[in-house]
């Protein structure tokens, strides 16, 4: 549909673009006194700055996105189109995209004020590109949409970002080679091995990010958990009875471990080697940066990273917070905090914090800033404004986390008096542990890393004391296997590997769930068999594409187009030739890898796989010995681990028994046990 320009616009006009409506409407509202005008039900806003008429439009994110006509891989050939037109969900983009492309055409002059990163300045640019002039544009940065930051930065514009554009652009581009391309070669193989088309896909970030949790599982269901006896020893100090630590390691057979309760029955006493008082001030909190505000928030609150970071986003665009896609955990100098502490004093809730932290630091606001920076933006602040907005209760309380950390990177240390106890009794080390805070500190305004208190009369204990033992038995623990991940031990991981972004991780963890590579199990995470033969294939075929270390290479790239020191044409070229040399390793091994498909992925009927050639136990392809590859593996661990069973004086079929009853034995091993059990301890597994 063709729109002609609306009759009572200037025809004479400075046009910002802003990310989105909301953000439109609080530019449009700091630079003036607007009105609100609908083009083909799309609002903008038009409004007088001193002799210059400006027209505040919006995107909706992303307005362009890259495509190909072509099939079959590999393909490397591709085009900027409009959204709508390949995703059938962003059919309103078509409305907004429609304004803009009129109201560029008869602009005099362009402001990017969509979100200062490198995404928003990707958006701005592409609009620019195909219908405006890009060389008539400004770029406005700010860092929040309070009605001072906004004007500062109209005051103090500057040209495009073109760094941050290439950057940006290149990502878009060598995420689009490396998905487009291993996405078809990896739903080729699974039609060649199912008969069946399904959506599947594979991402720089995406796919090392799921072999990370693909093993982590993995070494969970093979895990044969190890007995190890551990003395449990109280002594009695005064009325009241302790229980001791054990510093040194335990015993790993049943016989030792006797033997020293023996001794320790008959001679009961505990020797003190040591007693340390020690006070340890704990510096306030950083500010927030986006990771650590994922990480309380799913502590604290059981918010999701990606639900932190959009409802971070809401409260950025109420003009409540500052931009909180950063990484820095630092508040600038320049920062007016004594301002904001004051607006935030009007509410009733955070007034009298703020009145104590006034007092304690005698009005001297000096924040504990973090080693992490981002050039684009500060630590995430609360900007002290209120809104009209009714807010949800989950956004209340995720601002309300946002204040308080705030409130306590001002306030003074807090100081804990730690008393460590330690004891010699026949030759192994016991520690009792006590804590008392001293001062809250920082504490009293962030309650969410409270010491738990425990009171251990020091003044009774001196080097060389002989206590008496009240009680004693023996314990016997478990080896652990590795914990399950979570989406926030995924985005930790991405984090410290150091590929993707603040904005992009959470994102992507939430793309594995919809591909169905992973799926939520109570608040943990576990894996699919497809995302197992994924992982496991690509790893052997392709195995950088696994790694980190290729995906952080690229990154690192990226981070020198914004330093000049490389080009986006250079780091395509590259990529170009790694996914060229990856296809061809995929396609010359297309045979081998339709047969392996089926060791790792359970078929349902509807799947053909001979009967004499599945696993005994499931209905994976056989592997060796009568097993698929993962009971294959399971069963030699059990065997293997066996021999340390033996130390506890357990029979064959006990020891399968008790791993069977025990939480820690992963799920591969459960079902050779219960396959051995049900058989009984002679049966040869093969065929």
């Amino acid at each position: 549909m063709r729109l002609d320009f609306p009759e009572g616009l200037p025809k004479n006009y400075v046009l910002v673009i802003a990310e989105k409506p909301r953000a439109a409407e609080k530019i449009a509202l700091a630079l003036g006194k607007p009105v609100k005008r609908y083009i083909n039900g799309v609002p903008i806003w038009v409004l007088r700055k001193g002799n210059e008429f400006y027209i505040v439009a919006s995107a909706v994110g992303h307005m362009y996105s890259l495509a190909t006509d072509e099939k079959g891989y590999p393909v490397f050939n591709y085009k900027w189109v409009p959204r709508y037109i390949i995703e059938k969900r962003s059919k309103h983009v078509k409305q907004f995209l429609d304004v803009l492309a009129l109201l560029s055409k008869y602009a005099k002059l362009y402001i990017s004020a969509c979100d200062y990163d490198i995404e928003g300045s990707v958006i701005c640019y592409m609009i620019l590109k195909h219908h405006g002039d890009e060389r008539k544009a400004l770029r406005a940065k700010f860092s929040s949409l309070v009605r001072q930051e906004i004007v500062k930065a109209f005051e103090n514009l500057s040209r495009l970002d073109y760094e941050m554009i290439e950057a940006g652009i290149c990502r878009h581009v060598l995420d689009w080679l490396w998905g487009i391309n291993i996405s078809r070669a990896l739903m080729d193989i699974y039609a060649k091995s199912f008969n069946i088309r399904r959506i599947l896909s594979a991402g720089r970030v995406q796919t090392p990010t799921l072999a990370y949790a693909v093993d982590t599982l993995i070494e969970r269901r093979l895990s044969v958990p190890r007995p190890l006896a551990y003395p449990s020893i109280y002594v009695k100090i005064g009325e009241k009875v302790y229980h001791l630590e054990l510093l040194d390691p335990p015993f790993n057979s049943a016989s030792d471990a006797k033997s020293y309760i023996e001794k320790v029955r008959e001679i009961p006493r505990a020797v003190v080697e040591s007693v340390s008082v020690n006070v340890v001030e704990y510096n306030p909190p950083h500010p927030f940066n986006l990771p650590d505000l994922q990480a309380e928030a799913y502590r604290i609150l059981k918010l999701s990273p990606y639900r932190t970071q959009k409802l971070a986003e809401d409260l950025y665009l109420e003009a409540l917070i500052s931009y909180p896609r950063t990484n820095s955990q630092k508040l600038p100098p320049e920062l007016n905090n004594k301002q904001i502490l004051e607006k935030l004093a009007e509410n009733p809730a955070y007034k009298p914090f703020i009145e104590e932290l006034l007092k304690e630091t005698r009005g001297i606001l000096k924040p504990n800033n973090g080693e992490k920076d981002d050039p684009a933006h500060p630590a995430i602040h609360p900007t002290g404004e209120s809104t009209t907005k009714k807010l949800s209760a989950i956004h209340l309380k995720l601002y309300d986390l946002i204040v308080r950390r705030y409130i306590a990177t001002f306030a003074k240390p807090m100081k804990v008096q730690f008393v460590n106890v330690v004891f010699n009794i026949h030759g192994k080390r016991y520690a009792l542990k006590g804590s008392r805070i001293l001062e809250k500190g920082w504490s009293k305004y962030y309650p969410y890393m409270a010491v738990e208190e425990k009171y251990i009369p020091v003044d009774m204990f001196a080097k060389g004391k002989v206590v008496p033992i009240e009680k004693i038995g023996l314990v016997i623990r478990y080896t652990k296997p590795p914990q399950l991940p979570t989406r926030l031990t995924l985005l930790k991981w991405m984090e410290e590997v150091e590929i993707g972004t603040e904005a992009t991780r959470a994102e992507i963890i939430e793309t594995l769930f919809k591909r169905g590579y992973i799926y939520t199990s109570g608040r943990s995470i576990n894996v699919s068999d497809l995302a197992i033969a994924i992982v496991y294939i690509l790893r052997k075929y392709v195995k950088d594409l696994v790694r980190v270390d290729l995906t952080r290479e690229f990154e690192r790239m990226l981070k020198d187009i914004v330093m000049r020191k490389t080009s986006c044409r250079d780091i395509e070229q590259k990529a170009k030739d790694v996914v060229s040399r990856y296809v061809r390793e995929l396609k010359s091994n297309l045979n081998n890898i339709v047969q392996e498909f089926c060791q790792y992925v359970e078929p349902d009927d509807n799947i053909k796989l001979s009967i004499d050639k599945r696993c005994a136990i499931c209905r994976r392809a056989l592997y060796k010995d009568g097993l698929c590859l993962f009971h294959y593996e399971a069963l030699k661990r059990i065997r293997e681990t066996y021999t340390e069973w033996q130390k506890f004086n357990l029979s064959w079929r006990k020891y399968l028994e008790r791993l069977l009853k025990l939480k820690s034995t992963g799920l591969y091993v459960k079902d050779v046990c219960k396959y051995l059990l049900k058989f009984g301890d002679t049966v040869k597994l093969q065929l």
